[in-house]
């Protein structure tokens, strides 16, 4: 796993996280992914949060703390004890009183083209209205599964999108205030891109890989990681369901908590009393 010392050091710190993982089905988790590309029909959904058609932005303004940290969980998982909990978690605690969480308010479930479309216009709509009415406030996004191809297609142009090709785009204030993209097990994951982090192979890509390039204006903030034999990041014909649960013991979240902490601000002088030390985080920009 390609590591930079500051996130090596910092995940050493982060070593308490923990979440359980959930059961997984990997025969329907296939192919509730795989109907996206199979079937041609626009979801229910397309209409309704079509941005050209209804622009008013779905969602209310947020509280202007200076992080806001998004979480896109995967199918099936709770809003409660998911993955990616422990990583919002410790980017909170690194910046006491400074973070804002969100749970991306979607469905998670095997209708991914339908709970895909509106996750993604939310997230565009929550991250745009913030990105205007908290003129300070920058953005740390993290997906897991179905949740990472919603937050990477919401990056990505519509016209490579498999989901949300109508919901908009981010402005381009909203999308320099992302600071960090963490991602695990990410359908769309191309095994070549240099984002990408784990023992996966090179050569196989995700269930539905997105064309190579698609997220280079986020190829410095974007931590993608994929573990050999996911059957969702590799197209593994292996339908084991262990290795796409690794993520909630084999140290990534740590890893990717360490390198959103290190995308941050250095901590204030009122951060570094309540901690009681330095945190050694540096913005990596």
């Amino acid at each position: 796993m390609r590591r930079t010392p500051a996130v090596l050091l910092l995940a050493a710190l982060l070593l308490p996280l923990a979440a359980c993982a959930p059961t997984i089905d990997p025969s329907e988790a296939r192919e509730s992914l795989s109907e996206v590309t199979q079937d041609p029909a626009e979801p229910e959904a397309a209409e309704e949060y079509d941005a050209e058609a209804h622009p008013e932005p779905i969602v209310e303004p947020l509280e202007c703390l200076p992080y806001l940290v998004v979480t896109a969980r995967g199918t099936g998982e709770p809003s409660r004890g998911q993955l990616l909990d422990p990583v919002a978690r410790a980017i909170s605690e690194a910046r006491p009183d400074e973070v804002l969480r969100l749970d991306l308010d979607y469905a998670a479930d095997t209708d991914v083209k339908e709970g895909g479309t509106v996750g993604a216009r939310t997230l565009v709509d929550t991250l745009n209205v913030q990105a205007e009415s908290c003129p300070d406030q920058r953005f740390v996004l993290l997906g897991y599964s179905q949740g990472a191809l919603v937050v990477g297609d919401v990056l990505a142009a519509p016209d490579v999108r498999l989901v949300g090709q109508r919901v908009g785009e981010l402005t381009p204030e909203a999308a320099e205030r992302v600071l960090a993209v963490v991602l695990y097990g990410d359908p769309r994951f191309v095994g070549g891109e240099p984002t990408g982090v784990g023992d996966f192979d090179p050569e196989l890509n995700g269930i539905l890989p997105r064309p190579p390039g698609s997220l280079d204006a986020y190829a410095e903030r974007l931590r993608d990681y994929c573990v050999a034999g996911d059957f969702v990041c590799q197209a593994s014909l292996d339908l084991d369901e262990e290795p796409h649960v690794e993520y909630y013991s084999n140290g990534m979240q740590q890893d990717g908590a360490a390198f959103a902490i290190t995308r941050l601000d250095p901590p204030s002088r009122a951060t570094e009393d309540r901690s009681g030390e330095r945190d050694p985080a540096r913005p990596a920009r």
